[in-house]
């Protein structure tokens, strides 16, 4: 999968890399990489979790529990598209040493920090993407665990593993897995943004009207899902962006989008976050193009309201608990090799923007515990071999801002309006 269509922008290994959003010889370009950001806790935080396989996303549940996804390693089915013919990669005097295979398996999971510090799988067999693909939208309500497994089995034209680009539920106490909707079975069906067939799905959260919201990373959709029935409807398609960051396909209605053309660009929904507020809030990474990230409001009648642009790689998104809103950028330059540090801001209804931590390596979810402590993901991509993930659990001292730097010239803001309005 492209973060941006392909046909528009041609994006390199590093950029796919980052967010788990691409197969094939994006692989590489983790192994060989240098580690980015901060290999310490700043000042102020305290990592609570480490040894994750590619953690995304994580809620908070009854007790204080931390459930957080792990995207996984993959497995022992080597990936080759529908059409490939060639088995293996082959090594070239420009490119180095061979890529090693893409694979896939059921190396995805769900891992749980209890009040105690005391760290537990709670589930596994999940899918996963040896690229990152794997679990990543979570949530914990109605005694249930809630989770959006991305997949790539659309975009290579395969068969999907059980539970791909699916919501399921998952029962804390035994770990037993339900299927709730199979998202990436409509995006094949029906492709609803009419561009490439490519279901990966990401964020999620849920509403008070008892309802799942759900990003799809590659349909650029939002959908709303009864975690009850299963039933789901599509709520919305994010629209195309003109290279200056600005809407080129308002729509009241949820219907397919013409093919894109002229230059245009398509942001990648990420991070689902439904405010205090009723807003639902929708991160957008926009890859290589500074300016075509940020943060929209996904609306009932299906259109998009922007209310942070000029980002640029938007994936984690929260309202701290006196309402304002902040977000995790993965990469400040997304397009480096390796990809540069990510931070934490907030966005400030006047329309400046507060450093809260700089220098992060590949920050993702964010998220707050009862007592108002910032919990973020790191090190969500690989930059190395082993397990290197972390979760930080950060004081509420540290939303007074930061001196960490979180400028890079690829990565400016504006508020387009107040978050509630």
């Amino acid at each position: 999968m492209h973060l941006l269509r392909p046909r528009l922008v041609q994006m390199g290994a590093a950029a796919a890399l980052v967010l788990g959003l691409a197969t094939g010889t994006a692989s590489v370009a983790a192994q060989d990489a240098t580690p980015v950001g901060t290999p310490t806790a700043p000042a102020g935080c305290e990592v609570i979790a480490t040894g994750l396989n590619s953690p995304r996303q994580l809620a908070v549940g009854p007790g204080g529990t931390i459930y957080f996804t792990e995207a996984g390693t993959g497995g022992d089915e080597v990936i080759k598209a529908v059409g490939d013919t060639e088995a293996t990669p082959v090594a070239s005097p420009e490119a180095g040493p061979p890529p090693p295979p893409s694979t896939r398996g059921t190396t995805g999971q769900v891992t749980a920090i209890a009040a105690d510090g005391t760290q537990s799988v709670v589930a596994s067999g999940l899918p996963s993407y040896s690229d990152g693909v794997g679990p990543t939208g979570i949530v914990v309500a109605n005694g249930k665990i809630y989770v959006a497994i991305g997949g790539a089995y659309g975009r290579l034209g395969i068969d999907p593993l059980p539970n791909e680009d699916s919501v399921v539920s998952i029962d804390p106490a035994t770990g037993a897995i339900t299927q709730v909707a199979d998202l990436g079975k409509y995006e094949v069906a029906n492709n609803p943004d009419g561009t490439d067939v490519n279901p990966n799905l990401y964020g999620m959260d849920i509403g008070a009207d008892g309802q799942l919201y759900v990003a799809d990373a590659g349909g650029n959709t939002i959908y709303k899902v009864d975690p009850a029935s299963g039933q789901f409807s599509l709520l919305g398609i994010v629209p195309q962006r003109t290279p200056a960051g600005a809407p080129v396909q308002p729509s009241a209605s949820p219907v397919a989008s013409p093919t894109a053309g002229g230059g245009n660009l398509q942001p990648v929904p990420t991070a689902v976050h439904v405010g205090a507020d009723g807003n639902v809030y929708v991160g957008l990474l926009g890859a290589l193009v500074p300016g075509v990230g940020g943060i929209t409001v996904a609306q009932a009648d299906g259109t998009f309201r922007d209310v942070v642009t000029a980002r640029t790689a938007v994936v984690g998104v929260a309202l701290s608990p006196d309402g304002r809103l902040l977000a995790s950028e993965i990469s400040l330059n997304i397009a480096s090799s390796p990809p540069a540090a990510g931070d934490v801001v907030r966005f400030e209804t006047n329309g400046t923007v507060t450093p809260i931590l700089g220098g992060l390596a590949t920050p993702n979810g964010i998220a707050f515990d009862a007592n108002g402590n910032l919990l973020v993901v790191v090190n969500s991509v690989p930059m190395g071999p082993g397990a290197s993930g972390e979760v930080l659990r950060c004081t509420p001292s540290i939303l007074n801002g930061s001196t960490a730097s979180v400028s890079s010239g690829l990565s400016t803001a504006s508020v387009a309006a107040k978050f509630g309005d």
